[in-house]
C-alpha cells in the first residue's frame, strides 16, 4: 500500500475512533466525513496536493539519511573497551593535551586550569547519564545553534551553553522564572523582542530563542570585549559583572574578577568549559549518546493561517499529540493561535504533505472546543492580599487556575501574602 492511501485510511480510522470514543460529536460525523471525502477527491484530481512526498522531497530525505553520520551504537563508539558504568581515571597530561587542542581551534580560552579540572572530574563521574542524554538530544538542536552562532560571528562552542542552561530542554524552567533552551528571564526576553503572552512563549521556541540569545551575547561581548565576561553577564546580569570589575580594581578578566561574582556565576564558566570538553571527548570518558532525537534536518515548517488545536492535527497525521507538543514548544495551550497572523508549525518533513491535504478536515474535529483567541500584549502584575486564593484571582481576571499556575511556575495552589503574580488577563475584566 502506498503512503497516500496509508494516510487516507489512517485519517479515516482516526476519525471513526475519535467519534466512537466520544471525542467528536455525532452531529459532526457527516460533515467531517464529507470534508474528508472531498479532500480525497481533490488529492486524486490535483497531483500537487498528494499526501505522498514528491520524488524530489524523497530524494532529499534519502540524501540526508545517507549523509547523516551520527551513531549511538555503543559497540562502535566504545573504542577504549570500557565496562558499562565504568568511570575512567582522569589522566591530567591527556586532559591538558586535549584542552590545548580545543584551545588552538577556538577563540575561547580553553586551556587547562585546576578549577576546570575539578568540574570535568565531577561531570565525568557524577553526570555521565545526563551528558549521554545531551549527546542524544544534540542532533535536534546543534545544527540550528551552529548556523545562528556562525551568522553572528560567535564561537560555535557557545552551543554548549544551552546544555548548561537547560539541558537542551525547551520546556525547562528555573525557580527564578527563567524559561526555555537559553533560560531567559521575562524582562530580558521582552528586551530581546521575544513574545510572551497567554498562548505563546517564544523563549521556548528553539529558532526564535536562539536568535535572541545570539543577539544578547553579541551585545554583551561588545560591552566587555571578553567572551567569558560576556558569559558571566549572561548568567548574572551586567550589573553584577560591573560591580565585580569595580571591586577587583578595574580588572577585566573572568579569572581575576571571579571571586567578586555571585557564587553561582563563579562556577558558571568552569562548568561551561567542562561540558564543552566532555561533549567533544565523550568516548574517552565512557559517555555515549542516549535516546537520540530526530535530526534537525529532517524537520520542516508549514505556516498555519487559522486557529488549530494539537488534538485536531494529530489524528490525521502519524503523530502523537505529545510529539506535536515537543516539536512546537512555544505554544503554551497546545493551540496554534493563528488569527490575523500566520504562525509556524514544525513537523517531520514526511508529514507536511498530509497536513496540507487534510487541514480542512482537521478544523472540523470538535470545532466548538477551539477558543476565541484574545491576545493581551502586556501582563498584569497582581500582589497577593490577605484572603486571596487562586480561584478568586482567576475569576477576577477571567482566566483559569491552570493558566495562573503556568504563568507563575506554581506546582500547587499555595500562594503567600505579598507574592507577585503575572496574569494575562481577559481584556473585558480590566
Amino acid at each position: 500500500m502506498g503512503r497516500p492511501q496509508a494516510h487516507l485510511f489512517a485519517g479515516a480510522y482516526s476519525l471513526v475512533a475519535a467519534i466512537s470514543l466520544g471525542q467528536a460529536p455525532v452531529a459532526e460525523h457527516g460533515a467531517i466525513s464529507d470534508t474528508l471525502a472531498s479532500d480525497t477527491v481533490a488529492l486524486r484530481e490535483n497531483e500537487s496536493l498528494l499526501a505522498e512526498p514528491s520524488a524530489e522531497e524523497l530524494a532529499w530525505l534519502d540524501y540526508l539519511e545517507e549523509n547523516w553520520c551520527f551513531s549511538s551504537d555503543t559497540s562502535l563508539l566504545n573504542i577504549h573497551d570500557f565496562e558499562e558504568g565504568e568511570t575512567p581515571a582522569l589522566d591530567t597530561a591527556a586532559l591538558q593535551a586535549r584542552l590545548d587542542w580545543l584551545d588552538s581551534r577556538s577563540p575561547l580560552d580553553l586551556a587547562w586550569n585546576p578549577v576546570v579540572h575539578s568540574r570535568i572530574a565531577f561531570y565525568a563521574s557524577k553526570r555521565k547519564k545526563h551528558l549521554g542524554t545531551m549527546l542524544g538530544r544534540a542532533p535536534g538542536y546543534f545544527p540550528l545553534f551552529e548556523e545562528t552562532l556562525d551568522r553572528y560571528g560567535l564561537p560555535l562552542e557557545f552551543k554548549y551553553l544551552a546544555v548548561v542552561e537547560s539541558g537542551l530542554n525547551p520546556m525547562a524552567r528555573s525557580h527564578a522564572g527563567a524559561r526555555g533552551l537559553w533560560q531567559f528571564m521575562y524582562a530580558t526576553a521582552k528586551y530581546q523582542g521575544l513574545r510572551i503572552d497567554s498562548y505563546i512563549d517564544e523563549r521556548r521556541d528553539p529558532v526564535r530563542s536562539t536568535e535572541a540569545a545570539c543577539k544578547y551575547l553579541s551585545r554583551l561581548y561588545t560591552l566587555y570585549g571578553d567572551w567569558y565576561l560576556a558569559l558571566a553577564a549572561y548568567n548574572a546580569g551586567p550589573g553584577n559583572v560591573n560591580r565585580a570589575i569595580r571591586r577587583s580594581g578595574g580588572k577585566r578578566n573572568f579569572w581575576e574578577i571571579r571571586f567578586f561574582l555571585p557564587r553561582e556565576t563563579r562556577n558558571y564558566v568552569p562548568a561551561f568549559m567542562a561540558v564543552a570538553y566532555l561533549m567533544e571527548f565523550p568516548a574517552e570518558h565512557n559517555i555515549f549518546p542516549r535516546d537520540v532525537a530526530p535530526p534537525f534536518a529532517f524537520l520542516d515548517t508549514v505556516m498555519v493561517d487559522e486557529v488549530m488545536r494539537f488534538d485536531q492535527i494529530a489524528p490525521l497525521l502519524d503523530l502523537e499529540e505529545s510529539t506535536l507538543a515537543r516539536l512546537n514548544p512555544m505554544y503554551r495551550m497546545d493551540i496554534v493561535p493563528a488569527t490575523e497572523e500566520h504562525w509556524p508549525l514544525v513537523l517531520p518533513q514526511l508529514e507536511i504533505p498530509a497536513f496540507l491535504a487534510f487541514q480542512d478536515s482537521m478544523r472540523l474535529i470538535e470545532p466548538e472546543r477551539t477558543p476565541e483567541i484574545v491576545f493581551v500584549p502586556e501582563p498584569v502584575t497582581y500582589r497577593v492580599k490577605s484572603g486571596d486564593v487562586l480561584g478568586k484571582i482567576a475569576d477576577r481576571y477571567g482566566v483559569s487556575i491552570r493558566q495562573l499556575r503556568e504563568w507563575n511556575d506554581l506546582s500547587g495552589s499555595m500562594i503567600r501574602i505579598g507574592q507577585k503574580l503575572i496574569i494575562h488577563a481577559d481584556p473585558s475584566k480590566l
